[in-house]
């Protein structure tokens, strides 16, 4: 049965931008591996502009390249100045009017999608909260939670004194009677289904917020992304186009798949490919099995959360006989903010998308939309370090995306220790490099040595006095972090995306993931040798993984149990260069050692922040979806009680309740204690336990039910879910 499409796409749920996203290296990163992209993308650069200006020249093109329909019957309307001085006004998404007497200052945003834009707009100062399904994102990292999108608690809404709270449709009564009487504005937002709603609404929520020009240069940076994959598709060769399909586990145990004036169709088509034609306007319809073989996808996609349905069904006849599956074809997966919603980054992933389904296309030369050129640079101070003649990051264009080199010059030869290379000598420029994920395909397929000579060519660099360093992780997010004592500096450079492919050494399997990767450049003011500049790598290897651990990053490979020690693609670079007496001892006694530690722990402690939106103290709903633990699939217990639904929702608005924030936060430590050997007795844990599920349900508990059987999750973080299910349960009167 068609059910209305969901076109706010509420969560992340399962991490993304840059990007990601961000929601945008993931390391959503988006990135990085998916998770870098999911991280949140700041204002067009001069290069993205560039893109544009370049693709508007080619007349040829107007057509293809005009906006993609007509605007929604309820877009808002673009924020007026109100009749009293300073007032702005705003058509909300259900045609209502809503007056402010200036830009919002404390907003509350319920609705991700436009929590999404406001980061994009660099208007994170005006949020005052946000909900459990909004992360990824540096602008909200720290923010209050304050419940989910769809069931916030309005008690912690209103002790916030928001000037406005944005709501979607169907919270707004709630919303208007939790904030009688507050002074509190509430607008409506419903979301994009397509690309001509996402520019309405941007520009709408940049005029209200007086963000009116980040707002054209978000949409700039959208628009080259979607100028250059509408050339490229352009050159297709006929025939060729694929039949593209996303896959949702919307249904029960069915899938299902958005018909006309969805996200999921608005995606496929901006991305170049042939939709899924079934299915009512406006809605997601369950794929019925004789129309799934009908169509014959040749490429299949879907979020990350919908992974053990989408397997599920991929194994089974007549399924399984697609040509999207056939010589080793798989489901390809992104992160849920990006296939879910139409918001900041829709041109992001709609390039991504295309990039991966057309991935020998997008190799071959003759798609080329753009020229291959530098675009402009932005320079980078270090200071302190003699041996530096200079540092930037240059922004190119190579394969028509977007790429950024940190590029440092040393004013004369130097060795260089490098985990990737080894020792090279005679190395008269360092670096750390930037790929988006629309050519990792190409990259990988024609191999790195390929890759690296063609950056290499465009920057014109000496192959042989260069050393690089590689990385998805936008360069935009790096961190810079220096550390002094008496005359000595020590500078750590660092990217790092962590939400893809992080893993626990000594646990976890070796295997091929995209590149995550942490990236490490340490400078030091005095002469390091080389053994020095080996022992450097060590210690900045063990900050890096004191500071994964403080943040509770999981291994993606054993979540469950497994803090993470790195993302298996990590790197160290150190130059044994300095003047002074040298430093042949750099362990974590000496002082360059302590140095050092402390700039790469800072550097991956922010640069996390920059591309992933990831703080040490995160709800414990982000927690334990970082666990994998998905509450609606834990197990069929819950369905036994037969409202399991409604007990995953309530659990869900639960994780603002103290007593359940405080039992997660515990178990969640006890838990990797217990796995680890150091944890035996448990009484103390299960008596906290049982108080909490009486606190969550307001009256005395007699026993913890036995609900989650999931035989996988460990026994100290089962006692609290099932804990917090009973309370609950409890509660309810179930």
């Amino acid at each position: 049965m068609p059910v209305p499409a969901n076109n706010s796409g509420p969560s992340m749920r399962g991490k993304a931008p840059a990007r990601r996203a961000a929601p945008h290296g993931a390391s959503v990163r988006p990135s990085a591996s998916a998770s870098t992209a999911a991280s949140a993308a700041p204002p067009a650069s001069p290069g993205v502009l560039a893109s544009v200006a370049a693709l508007a020249s080619v007349a040829a093109l107007a057509a293809a390249l005009a906006p993609c329909g007509p605007a929604s019957a309820q877009a808002p309307a673009l924020s007026q100045p109100g009749s009293a001085p300073g007032q702005v006004s705003y058509t909300d998404d259900l045609g209502r009017a809503v007056t402010l007497s200036g830009p919002p200052e404390r907003t509350v945003s319920l609705a991700p999608g436009a929590t999404e834009i406001l980061c994009s707009l660099g208007a994170g100062d005006a949020v005052a909260a946000v909900t459990l399904d909004d992360y990824y994102f540096e602008c909200i990292a720290s923010k209050p939670r304050v419940g989910p999108h769809d069931a916030p608690d309005w008690a912690l809404v209103t002790a916030l004194s928001p000037d406005l709270v944005i709501v979607e449709p169907g919270e707004l009564k709630a919303a208007e009677a939790a904030l009688a009487g507050s002074g509190a504005a509430v607008a409506a937002y419903r979301g994009a289904s397509d690309l001509a709603g996402a520019r309405e609404r941007i520009r709408a929520l940049g005029a209200l917020f007086g963000k009116g020009d980040e707002a054209e240069a978000a949409l700039a940076e959208n628009q080259a992304y979607l100028d250059v994959i509408k050339a490229k598709a352009a050159k297709i060769p006929d025939g060729s186009r694929k039949r593209m399909m996303r896959l949702r586990a919307a249904f029960g145990e069915g899938l299902g798949s958005g018909g006309p004036g969805t996200v999921d169709r608005s995606l496929v088509e901006a991305a170049g490919g042939i939709p899924w034609p079934e299915g009512a306007e406006g809605t997601l319809a369950e794929v019925a099995v004789e129309d799934f073989v009908k169509f014959d996808p040749e490429y299949v996609y879907a979020c990350e959360e919908d992974r053990a349905a989408a397997e599920a069904a991929r194994a089974l006849a007549p399924w399984s006989g697609a040509s999207a599956f056939r010589d080793g074809g798989r489901i390809h997966y992104f992160p849920c903010a990006l296939t879910d919603r139409i918001s900041a980054h829709a041109g992001y992933f709609a390039a991504w998308l295309s990039a991966d389904a057309y991935s020998d296309w997008y190799g071959d030369p003759a798609s080329l939309a753009l020229p291959q050129e530098i675009l402009g640079e932005t320079p980078v101070a270090l200071e302190g370090i003699p041996y530096v003649k200079g540092a930037r990051i240059v922004e190119y264009r190579l394969f028509d995306f977007i790429h950024r080199t940190l590029l440092i010059e040393f004013s004369s030869p130097q060795t260089v220790i490098t985990t990737g290379d080894g020792a090279a000598h005679g190395v008269t420029a360092v670096g750390n490099s930037y790929s988006p994920p629309m050519v990792w395909n190409i990259n990988h397929k024609g191999g790195w040595e390929w890759a690296e000579g063609e950056l290499f060519k465009l920057l014109g660099l000496d192959r042989s006095k260069t050393s690089l360093v590689f990385t998805g992780a936008d360069m935009r997010n790096l961190s810079v972090k220096t550390e002094k004592h008496e005359d000595l500096t020590v500078t750590a450079l660092v990217t790092a995306g962590a939400e893809t492919n992080a893993l626990r050494t000594s646990k976890d399997p070796g295997a091929f993931y995209e590149p995550g990767t942490i990236n490490v450049i340490v400078l030091s003011s005095r002469k390091l040798t080389p053994g020095g500049a080996a022992g450097a790598v060590i210690v900045a290897t063990e900050a890096k993984t004191a500071a994964l651990w403080d943040m509770d990053v999981r291994s993606s490979e054993s979540p469950l149990e497994n803090p993470a020690t790195g993302t298996g693609t990590d790197d160290v670079l150190v130059p044994a260069a300095g003047d002074g007496k040298p430093v042949d001892y750099t362990g974590g006694h000496g002082k360059v050692g302590e140095l050092i530690a402390r700039a790469v722990y800072a550097g991956v402690t922010e640069a996390l922040l920059k591309q992933n939106g990831k703080v040490p103290r995160r709800s414990a709903w982000e927690r334990l979806g970082e666990r994998g633990i998905e509450i609606p699939a834990l197990g069929e217990a819950f369905s036994e009680i037969g409202r399991y639904r409604d007990l995953a929702s309530w659990m869900k608005a639960a994780m603002t309740h103290p007593a359940a924030k405080s039992l997660l936060e515990s178990a969640f430590s006890l838990s990797d204690a217990q796995v680890m050997g150091q944890l035996e007795d448990t009484a103390l844990f299960e008596a906290m336990a049982l108080q909490a599920a009486s606190d969550v349900a307001g009256k005395p508990v007699g026993e913890i039910r036995s609900l989650v059987d999931d035989q996988k999750i460990p026994p100290v973080l089962k006692t609290a879910l099932n804990a917090l299910a009973t309370g609950i349960l409890v509660k309810n009167g179930l």
